[in-house]
Order: structure tokens, then C-alpha cells, then sequence
């Protein structure tokens, strides 16, 4: 998908579109030296990280939901979401130079995004209404995290590739849950997986 079906599908606002703009240069320029996401992704940013990101919006319906983006990389979804609204968000990432450079952007916007440089596991007594992530983890690892974060009625939605079967099926080995599967709406044969309910065997 090309930047203006983007703009169009989301109803991007001038202010968005700009803010996405100076993430993305940046983004670039980093990648250089730091390798924060694939190099043969860069030219199709727009579709393999804005619109892979914002799809994320069509499934959580209020703004001020809070959200936890593990292992969010360059701040990928997370980020996104929050230039798009979505400002009671925590981006967690055990990398310090990935949360630098979510830091430094941060600053030069005047944002205030929370985040945290730690291992998943270490964080405590905190709990969210959607845990999100992208290409972070498998699915069996990640449900073991998202016990640490999940209330009553939290939401668990994942980017997932071509092989989430194959994870739904390991995972099933030790949790229970039910599940949506649904096309990604960015090039590469990805998902979105949403799960409600879920508990260990």
C-alpha cells in the first residue's frame, strides 16, 4: 500500500502525516549505523511499517485505552499508534539503543510516550487493556509474558507472519484460547491475531 492509500484509508491528518514523516527520515538515518529494522524495508516504510502499525486501531476502539507495546524495536507499533491517538501507552524494549532513539524522537516532537529499557519478565504490577507486539517473540513465549500485564477483560493483539499456524498449534500445547485470524492489511502474507481469553494448561 503506497503512502497516499495510507493517508486515505486512515484519514490521516496533516500533523500526522508530518509527524510520520519526520519519524521516518529518522528512522533511516539511525538504521544506518544502528540496524533498527530491515534495511530491505526501508523504501517500503510506508506499508510495512505505518500501515502494519496503524491497522492496530481498527480493534481498539477508544483512544485512552491503555496499551503495552513489548519489545517495540524502533517503536514499531507503538509509536504509530500514539502519533495516531493513542497516547496511554508504554513502549518496553530491552535494547538501549531502540529506546534512545524512541527517546531522542520524543523529544525533538515534544512527545510524552512512556518508556522502558528492561526484559519483559522484569516488569511488575502493571496491567493493561491491550498487550500489542510485533515481530517479537513466539506466540507461546508471548502469552507467557502477556500473564505478567493481563486483567479481566485485557486484549491481546499480534502481528504475526505467514507461520502463526504453525505458533497457534505450539502454543496450544500449553494454553487455552480461542482466537481471530485476520489478514494483514500490509504486503507480506502477514496476520493480525487477536485473543481474548487465555489461561495455561
Amino acid at each position: 500500500m503506497d503512502k497516499n492509500t495510507v493517508i486515505k484509508n486512515y484519514c490521516l491528518k496533516k500533523r500526522q502525516i508530518d509527524l510520520i514523516d519526520k519519524y521516518l527520515k529518522k528512522l533511516k538515518n539511525s538504521n544506518k549505523t544502528h540496524n533498527l529494522v530491515g534495511p530491505s524495508t526501508i523504501d517500503i516504510s510506508w506499508d510495512r511499517h505505518i500501515n502494519d502499525s496503524l491497522q492496530l486501531s481498527k480493534f481498539i476502539f477508544k483512544k485512552n485505552s491503555s496499551i503495552i507495546d513489548l519489545g517495540t524495536g524502533a517503536g514499531l507499533p507503538g509509536i504509530i499508534l500514539y502519533i495516531y491517538g493513542y497516547t496511554n501507552i508504554l513502549l518496553i524494549d530491552s535494547k538501549m539503543k531502540k529506546i534512545n532513539f524512541i527517546k531522542e524522537f520524543a523529544s525533538e516532537q515534544n512527545f510524552e510516550i512512556k518508556t522502558i529499557c528492561t526484559r519483559v519478565e522484569k516488569i511488575k504490577n502493571l496491567k493493561f487493556d491491550f498487550i500489542i507486539c510485533r515481530a517479537f517473540a513466539p506466540l507461546i513465549k508471548l502469552l507467557d509474558y502477556s500473564l505478567f500485564f493481563t486483567k479481566k477483560n485485557t486484549s491481546l493483539l499480534f502481528l504475526k507472519g505467514r507461520n502463526v499456524m504453525k505458533e497457534i498449534d505450539d502454543a496450544k500445547k500449553s494454553f487455552i484460547f480461542d482466537y481471530d485470524l485476520f489478514p494483514s492489511a500490509s504486503n507480506g502474507d502477514g496476520f493480525v491475531l487477536k485473543i481474548n481469553k487465555y489461561k495455561k494448561l
